[in-house]
């Protein structure tokens, strides 16, 4: 069933229930307002007799004589009357109209609050008037029939009867049209949505009114747009950035096999040589590779944590040894500052190649007899690693793109790497809810800060 099936079925349903208590509501309260009135004119119909009564018994006559003058006299139109006396004995009765008066059973059951009883096939309202001592006691009793009440409530029945499913029909009509009037722009949306190809990353749904309910949606859904088209440049980029990069290593190897065979003879210095221009390629296409998963895991959050305990201060010892070979070649000279012993808990390994990564590429952004240092220094609720270098520092236009992947610097030397490595310590510093930064840049070097806070749960 279509949205506008269902809120018109529950619509309808509604409006049912509604007119249905509404229906029952009113034919209660009818009823009741009905006998109220009755009792009233009980009331009303039993003082005028009591008051002619006692206007007979003024004249001089005794009790059975004034009741036989006034049921001659007196006739009701809507009521019927009778007198008992205080022995239990009916002295006299009028019907409606001076027709047939009530059994004297019923006159003399009466009591004085009003009751419904059965007179043969017609049920009536009788009350008796409290007793009246003068010439001997007596009750005044009316009685009047509930046939026009009942009457009346079976017309307001029938009426409701049918007015309901009438009402019913005009609210399901209603709700469609309505319906069909208010989702209308969300058919509108779907279509353009619809519409919009995978080619065309700059289609949007015209938004109507963006103050409604549908018009929050549309804006929610080109929001959604506009991430979807990001990450499909990004992606889009991100491929054409890594063909880029691997294209060279594989031209280089596939071009150092042509030209090995295309002479048959060579010594073994050449197959040295072109051996080592084909491992030296494969290496970096290996770190290569291997930075692109990394990343592609990171992307897919599908590269979750193991945490364990370690001394990371020890870790900036062993790196700093690990990249001295890469340091002494290049003449820069590599120092870890003195640090107090460090213990934290995260990913030891992750966290050895984010600490890599940079002074690696400290290491390649610093002339010779240049300094790169690596400090790790504890504070309260974190802990700060530093790398310093003393290079030609960065560029004011390259520092907002540095963390983009795949950007190497105009200033990168050839064997400055696929420009992956920042972006890979970005996401291990966020993986464990910290942060690194460039913190400063000039003529007299660089300097990258790695915050890891201590009192945030690592996240993969």
């Amino acid at each position: 069933m279509t949205i506008r099936g269902r809120l018109s079925l529950w619509y309808s349903l509604v409006v049912f229930a509604v007119l249905v208590a509404a229906g029952v509501s009113v034919l209660v309260l009818q009823a009741r307002l009905g006998l109220a009135r009755v009792d009233a004119e009980l009331e009303a119909a039993a003082a005028s007799v009591a008051s002619t009564l006692r206007n007979e018994l003024d004249e001089g006559q005794g009790l059975v004589a004034a009741v036989r003058d006034m049921v001659i006299e007196v006739t009701l139109a809507r009521q019927g009357y009778g007198v008992v006396s205080a022995e239990g004995t009916v002295m006299g009765a009028s019907g409606i109209d001076g027709g047939v008066p009530l059994a004297g059973a019923l006159l003399l059951a009466a009591g004085g609050t009003p009751t419904t009883a059965a007179a043969g096939a017609t049920r009536i309202r009788i009350r008796a008037r409290p007793p009246v001592a003068r010439a001997g006691a007596f009750r005044v009793v009316t009685w009047m029939s509930l046939e026009p009440l009942d009457v009346e409530r079976a017309t307001l029945g029938r009426t409701l009867l049918l007015g309901i499913p009438v009402a019913v029909l005009l609210a399901v009509l209603g709700g469609l049209t309505i319906g069909r009037r208010a989702l209308a722009p969300l058919s509108e949306m779907a279509a353009q949505a619809a519409a919009i190809r995978l080619s065309d990353l700059d289609a949007r749904l015209t938004v109507a009114n963006p103050s409604d309910e549908l018009g929050r949606v549309a804006l929610a859904f080109n929001a959604l747009l506009d991430r979807l088209a990001l990450s499909l440049r990004q992606q889009r980029t991100f491929m054409a950035d890594a063909s880029h990069q691997l294209r060279t290593p594989v031209s280089v190897v596939r071009t150092t096999a042509q030209v090995m065979l295309q002479r048959g003879q060579r010594g073994e210095v050449d197959y040295r040589e072109a051996l080592d221009v084909v491992a030296r390629q494969a290496e970096r296409l290996t770190k290569l590779v291997n930075d692109m998963f990394t990343l592609a895991m990171a992307d897919a959050q599908a590269r979750p944590l193991q945490l364990a305990p370690f001394y990371l201060d020890e870790m900036v010892v062993e790196v700093v040894k690990d990249l001295g070979v890469l340091a002494a070649a290049r003449h820069v000279r590599l120092d870890p500052w003195p640090t107090i012993e460090t213990l934290y808990v995260g990913e030891e390994q992750l966290l050895r190649q984010m600490l890599a990564n940079l002074v690696e590429n400290a290491i390649k952004h610093t002339p010779e007899d240049g300094t790169v240092s690596v400090s790790v220094t504890p504070a309260v609720d974190a802990i700060l690693v530093a790398v310093t270098d003393t290079g030609a520092g960065i560029g004011e236009g390259d520092v907002a793109r540095i963390f983009e992947r795949f950007v190497r610097l105009e200033s990168s030397s050839a064997d400055a790497g696929g420009g992956l490595g920042l972006p890979i310590a970005r996401w291990i510093a966020e993986a464990h809810g910290g942060t690194v930064v460039l913190a400063s840049t000039g003529a007299t070097g660089s300097r990258f800060v790695v915050t890891l806070p201590l009192d945030r749960a690592p996240t993969a």
